[in-house]
């Protein structure tokens, strides 16, 4: 891995101003795609921000007709959430299929959809979904 700072950011507007500061930064929630990229030295960020551990990011409601799923959702949570699989029962089946339970427990849908990988099953899901 490249050298580079970690900060475990207090507020999602921290987080942003952190970002904005630093645009080589990376944002950390669960890490599981992006600590395999970063010791595969297929990236080199400046900063790691860390938001793992902000409420605001890990909600799931429905609300308004529309389910709202926070990036730093745990995949096993999207997979046990009543209200995903009230709504959407398929993206419940998707998540809990996902990996095996460390990545379920530690992998986040934000990260999934954020790295974009065309073997993962969150892009495909949430563009069918519309998301």
């Amino acid at each position: 891995m490249y050298p580079f700072s970690y900060i475990k950011a207090k507020s999602l507007k921290e987080a942003g101003e952190l970002l904005a500061a630093h645009p080589d930064a990376k944002l950390l929630a669960g890490g599981m795609t992006l600590l395999p990229t970063l010791k595969a030295r297929l990236a080199q960020p400046s900063h790691l921000i860390d938001i793992g551990g902000l409420a605001e990011t890990a909600k799931i409601s429905f609300k308004n007709n529309k389910l709202s799923i926070g990036a730093a959702v745990r995949h096993q949570t999207v997979a046990s959430s009543a209200e995903v699989r009230k709504h959407i029962p398929a993206l419940a089946q998707l998540a809990g299929l996902i990996g095996d339970p460390q990545v379920r427990n530690c992998g986040t849908l934000g990260g999934s959809v954020a790295n974009n990988d065309p073997a993962a099953d969150y892009p495909a899901a949430v563009l069918g979904l519309n998301a």
